[in-house]
């Protein structure tokens, strides 16, 4: 009984951290989740069933809001929509089971050094489908000095130091203490580290970079204005209004954002010209615009886009989105299994882009802004930021719809995760949305402004760019990640299938 006590009570601290994202409440939530999970782990009674149930538990807490989206979105009927989430969180707390099964098959020296409980979890997060990509790591976002560590090692190595250094003492009689002293001279270094780069950041000496005026809009169209052609020009005009006002008189170098799909009629994906087109915004007044909006290549290639208009009215070359919503923008196994398309005949089929891309325009000093946009969730896929920021991006813009989500806590966790991007590639994040949350993130990883949820407004800050390279955006470390997780399954395998003699 005391198990199950204390392995729910863990899983319900994580889905309490999950529900107060980015908040100092939500780090310490994260800790304390962790160190009640690692006693969890050591009894071996009902281990894998009981972190089975831990996992259903924070999915159906902390991902609440994935139901009324897969409707909402999906257009799937009520019944359809509760089936596909049940699936979706009982495949998800299968994560959690492999955590659990991983733990009592790794050696024993693991558990003396106090690494047993990370090195599990990090075969169970690499090896694992996940819809939606959160880790442990994600809730110190509010303790600033130490959501420096994804500087050096991303949001992966957060997670790792934050268990290693509970379970060296909560399970204090089983790790050595030269497990206890590294650990918390590991946590001392990072937190040294974070605390150094914080100051280095807010002295106004090492701030310097091409500054760039921007203006987020948040238009706040409603899902039934987004998709009713009859509003598309209305939509569309609404934006052009509420940045012509922003602006003013002082377009000159100045970077406008809409957000995804803010053009809901089709553009060829070849325009290159803003004032051949009746539907790309030009004010003709040195103000550059980065759109979302949705284009053609032909007429089976449809995408989800974002577009640059240049201060001159030149077009650069579309970026398409690559990781394209399921259920929304494509229908999984619509190809094996045709009649899915009926059941969920409002999805769209659209074709994914290929490759990161920087886009860029010139500012009247002559200097270039080279920027790469996100859209959508695309801002919680570490790998995407990384691949732009090495091509040459020296700033991040998310252009995303969270409307889908409703007035939950979901675009808070989605910020939260979208954060850390800036954290690890050392750039500012701008964040436009169409209902919220449209925000500008630090390469600090904190939250410099934004506009309410559910609020029509205009977000202006000036940015600095920054070209600078990270140890995470420069070395291969999510691949070492992995390679740690795949020497770890093998451990894993050989000491679960018992050897021939």
């Amino acid at each position: 009984m005391i198990a199950w006590i204390v392995t729910l009570l863990a899983a319900i601290l994580n889905v309490a951290a999950w529900s107060t994202p980015g908040s100092p409440l939500c780090a310490t939530l994260g800790w304390s989740a962790i160190v009640l999970f690692i006693p969890a782990l050591l009894i071996p009674t009902n281990r894998l069933r009981r972190f089975f149930i831990a996992g259903c538990v924070t999915y159906i807490g902390g991902f609440y809001w994935l139901y009324s989206t897969i409707k909402d979105f999906g257009g799937f009927p009520t019944i359809a929509a509760l089936a596909i989430y049940a699936l979706f969180v009982a495949g998800s707390a299968v994560q959690f089971l492999i955590w659990a099964f991983s733990f009592q098959f790794l050696p024993q020296w693991m558990g003396k050094a106090g690494i047993r409980t990370a090195v599990a979890w990090l075969i169970a997060h690499h090896f694992w489908i996940k819809i939606f990509p959160w880790d442990f790591g994600h809730t110190q976002l509010a303790f600033v000095p130490f959501a420096q560590v994804g500087q050096v090692a991303g949001v992966t190595g957060i997670t790792f130091l934050m268990m290693w250094v509970c379970e060296a003492f909560v399970a204090r009689k089983m790790t050595t203490l030269l497990a206890k002293t590294a650990a918390i001279l590991a946590l001392g270094s990072a937190l040294m580290f974070g605390k150094t780069t914080e100051i280095s950041f807010n002295d106004s000496n090492n701030t310097r970079g091409t500054p760039l005026q921007t203006y987020l809009v948040q238009g706040n169209v409603s899902l039934h204005h987004k998709h009713d052609v009859t509003y598309f020009t209305v939509n569309r005009e609404q934006y052009l209004t509420l940045s012509a006002k922003a602006l003013g008189h002082a377009g000159l170098d100045s970077l406008v954002i809409w957000p995804e799909s803010t053009i809901t009629d089709f553009i060829p994906a070849s325009t290159r010209d803003a004032r051949n087109s009746k539907l790309l915004p030009f004010l003709n007044n040195g103000a550059a615009f980065l759109v979302g909006a949705l284009t053609y290549s032909s007429r089976t290639e449809y995408h989800n886009s974002s577009v640059l208009i240049r201060p001159d009215g030149s077009v650069a070359e579309p970026y398409h989105k690559m990781i394209l919503m399921p259920f929304g923008e494509y229908t999984p196994l619509s190809s094996v299994l045709p009649f899915l398309k009926d059941i969920n005949a409002t999805a769209g089929q659209f074709t994914a882009g290929t490759e990161a891309a920087v886009l860029s325009f010139p500012l009247s000093s002559g200097a270039e802004v080279k920027l790469s946009p996100l859209i959508c969730y695309e801002d919680i896929v570490p790998s995407m930021a990384r691949d732009a920021v090495n091509k040459g991006a020296e700033l991040l813009i998310n252009q995303t719809n969270d409307a889908w989500f409703g007035d939950t806590v979901a675009p808070y966790q989605h910020h939260i995760i979208a954060a850390f991007r800036a954290i690890e590639n050392d750039r500012y994040l701008l964040r436009s949305t169409n209902t919220g949350l449209t925000a500008v993130v630090d390469p600090l990883g904190r939250t410099l402004a934004s506009l309410l949820p559910y609020t029509e407004g205009i977000l202006p800050v000036e940015i600095a760019l920054r070209n600078t390279r990270t140890i995470f955006s420069r070395f291969p470390i999510p691949l070492l990640w992995l390679i740690g997780a795949a020497v770890a399954v093998i451990m894993v395998i050989r000491r679960a299938i018992p050897s021939k003699r």
